[in-house]
């Protein structure tokens, strides 16, 4: 572990950040697994997590962080769908999901509605929330003290250099309040 501390929850885009296409655009049902860790769809696009997500959600599991999911997709049911074909471990990547918050809109509605489903209002006020994302759009959720983490290489996704310094630049922040 690095010089950092785990907040009390996580929260991750999906498209290009933890996988790397937009399920409502480049996918096509139906899907199907054709391993543990690959999907593909009907015209053969094949489809896995990048390549550091499924450590990362092990560490963040393993201390007792609470994982969202906020996208703004179009079809829900197709991410719900990947999440449950596509495993970290022996687990479909779903099961690690403590909220899943789906639907056009700011991702501060997002966040907001997965803190009170929750019951993390006074964490998310604490500023114990980070948001992993690829879009600077969404930045936004700093106004409700929800750490911003920009992801900004699609063809890489979520990497475990982001994921650390993030958690670091968190825990500074922390430090200093």
């Amino acid at each position: 572990m690095g010089g950092y501390t785990y907040p009390k929850a996580v929260v991750f885009d999906l498209d290009y950040t933890v996988w790397p296409c937009w399920c409502d655009t480049h996918i096509t049902p139906p899907l199907r697994s054709t391993s543990k860790n690959r999907v593909t769809d009907a015209y053969k696009f094949n489809l896995a997590l990048y390549e550091d997500v499924s450590s990362i959600i092990t560490e963040l599991v393993q201390n007792d962080v609470i994982i969202i999911g906020a996208s703004r997709t179009a079809t829900p049911r197709i991410a719900q769908e990947l999440l449950s074909l596509l495993h970290i471990g022996d687990k479909p990547a779903i099961k690690y999901f403590d909220s899943l918050q789906w639907g056009q809109g700011s991702k501060i509605k997002h966040i907001t509605k997965a803190a009170k489903q929750l019951q993390l209002e006074d964490d998310l006020k604490d500023g114990q929330f980070i948001l992993f994302d690829d879009e600077m759009r969404n930045r936004d959720v700093e106004s409700i003290r929800c750490h911003f983490a920009y992801v900004p290489d699609e063809e890489r996704g979520l990497t475990r250099q982001i994921f650390e310094e993030e958690l670091t630049k968190w825990t500074n922040s922390r430090r200093k309040q």
